[in-house]
């Protein structure tokens, strides 16, 4: 056994499926009973359990295939199959090669080993076996995934969605509505990066500007995608003041949204048959929860450059930044 053992570690390097197909041949041998036949060689494991050269398709046979006893054909691939899993999958030991077919077609040039095998006991098979395992785990690193080794970022802009106050009382200093036109602005710049995003303070009035929306999103001299915000819960009743916007975006051919903090029964339809997009908080939370964290970075960034510099609010931008400290803080 530990000539057959230092022969195999011997070749591993330059042929490192020798480990799987040892331990297919020490498998089959198991499988077949060999320990208990009391054979002295190959070419007498064969007289009782002949070589089969085709396979059940008619097709010449590669790999080792032997009958048994009953009648039934026995192949070495699904023994090999069985070691490389054990190696790679299970151990993640992927230097180990994937590759089944090479592997059990160089069956042949092992018959040396094949002859050994059929001379030892069971106790020794399963030895020989354990040994070439642990081998070969040590020999090859681990390349097992890690958790402890990332460092996971916080979804920012998700728990800023998630836990930051819109209400739309107005917060001392703060021009009302602007905590939310800046946070759907981030969202918009995020999730379009391809466009120009234009916005300007709360109030300025877009017709004056020669916009479309709050926000208006520009593809060259295309007007590509434009936003009005509503930093309350939109009812049914308030929809007829979305119909110049939606009239508007549509002649343009972009693609007109409506961002509430919530809907009232009925509105969603109604604007839908405007032909824009409704979208609030909670419709905003679950496309921002696929996002990756250098997403949700640039959401924040230009969140807060919107308090710090467009809407120039100290009171705002003072708020968006305390509430996330208090994120990073928790995470």
């Amino acid at each position: 056994m530990t000539e057959l053992f230092e022969s195999f570690t011997q070749g591993f390097p330059k042929r490192k499926f020798s480990a799987g197909l040892l331990m297919a041949f020490i498998d089959l041998y198991l499988e077949l009973g060999i320990p208990s036949k009391g054979l002295s060689s190959f070419e007498e494991l064969l007289g009782v359990f002949p070589r089969q050269t085709t396979t059940a398709a008619g097709k010449q046979a590669n790999t080792l295939i032997v009958e048994r006893e009953d009648g039934n054909t026995i192949s070495l691939r699904p023994f090999y199959n069985a070691a490389e899993r054990f190696f790679r999958a299970e151990h993640k030991r992927f230097d180990y090669p994937s590759c089944a077919p090479h592997a059990t077609q160089a069956w042949g040039d092992y018959r040396h080993w094949l002859d050994a095998l059929a001379t030892f006991s069971e106790e020794e098979l399963q030895t020989l076996r354990g040994m070439i395992a642990d081998f070969v785990l040590t020999e090859l690193k681990s390349q097992a995934f890690e958790p402890s080794s990332v460092k996971r970022e916080a979804p920012l802009f998700q728990l800023f969605l998630e836990g930051f106050d819109f209400s739309a009382k107005t917060k001392k200093g703060e021009p009302t509505g602007a905590a939310y036109q800046g946070t759907v602005f981030g969202f918009l710049r995020a999730d379009n990066p391809h466009l120009q995003i234009e916005i300007d303070k709360v109030r300025t009035g877009s017709k004056r500007l020669q916009r479309v929306g709050d926000i208006d999103g520009w593809d060259g001299a295309r007007l590509a995608l434009s936003a009005e915000v509503k930093q309350y819960v939109l009812e049914a009743d308030d929809v007829p003041d979305i119909a110049a916007f939606a009239n508007e975006i549509g002649r343009r051919g972009g693609l007109g949204v409506v961002v509430a903090l919530g809907f009232g029964e009925g509105a969603r339809s109604l604007l839908e048959e405007l032909g824009v997009k409704p979208l609030d908080l909670s419709d905003m939370l679950r496309i921002v929860e696929l996002w990756d964290p250098l997403k949700q970075r640039t959401a924040i960034s230009s969140l807060v450059y919107y308090a710090r510099h467009v809407e120039k609010n100290s009171s705002l931008a003072e708020r968006i930044e305390a509430f996330l400290e208090t994120i990073e803080q928790q995470t």
